[in-house]
């Protein structure tokens, strides 16, 4: 019988560092090309934003574009980080199946952001002003608005951290910890709901800035404390290289 084979270093290490790729081209995409990182404020009139969509309608394409294809890393990233997950389990992985339909319907929220755009791109001079102003409304709630299967996603990681007995362990205890932090500190983003303008509207310092900072910083951070872990996982012999 063929030896039962351990993690694949190569694809691992790959599938994590798409994550940073990711980061990279959202950054790129969101703020340089089309302008917009902070949100548009929502106390904007319709006329307003129609304008903004008017002149930077083919940045706002070309972002869009780049963004469709970036997001997709979101499945590579977690899938890395969910097949670590899997080795604290035993015959029940609970958590790491939470962790496939937490981050599959994940993604699908972020592949709607850059499509809606596009739409609203696609013919902005035609296109009704507050018809505009709705669909625009509609990208940023579901850019925070849906920040509770990510926030879920962190605890998980957190839970199976805490209960990991494997040796070595798959991530220091207190990573357990930084995502249970993360998990309640990107909470305020459920909260632009109730503000059109001020800390808590959707570019507001409280649900824009805070929880951007907190969910990609968290992204950085368990790149890197992953990276670390399948160097771990390689030393012990628990790995493979392709």
């Amino acid at each position: 019988m063929e030896p039962k084979r351990g993690i694949d270093s190569t694809l691992m290490k790959a599938a994590v560092w798409s994550g940073i790729v990711l980061i990279v081209a959202m950054v790129i995409a969101q703020g340089l090309l089309m302008h917009f990182i902070p949100a548009p404020s929502p106390a904007l009139s319709a006329q307003e934003l129609a304008d903004k969509f008017i002149e930077r309608k083919n940045e706002i394409r070309l972002g869009a574009l780049l963004q469709c294809m970036a997001w997709s890393f979101w499945a590579t990233w977690t899938m890395a980080i969910t097949v670590l997950i899997r080795r604290t389990e035993g015959a029940f992985p609970i958590l790491t199946y939470c962790s496939i339909a937490l981050n599959g319907g994940g993604y699908v929220f972020f592949i709607l952001i850059p499509m809606t755009w596009a739409v609203i791109a696609f013919r902005p001079e035609t296109l009704d002003p507050q018809i505009m102003q709705i669909m625009n409304d509609w990208v940023w709630f579901d850019f925070l608005f849906t920040w509770p299967p990510f926030a879920v996603f962190m605890i998980i990681i957190g839970i199976a951290i805490v209960k990991d007995r494997t040796a070595p362990a798959i991530y220091p205890r207190w990573v357990a910890y930084l995502n249970f932090w993360c998990a309640i500190l990107i909470f305020p983003a459920g909260l632009i709901a109730f503000f059109h303008d001020g800390l808590f509207a959707y570019n507001g310092v409280g649900a824009f800035w805070m929880p951007f900072f907190v969910f990609f910083g968290w992204m950085v951070a368990m790149t890197v404390v992953t990276l670390q872990s399948i160097n771990r996982q390689k030393a012990a012999g628990l790995a493979t290289v392709a």
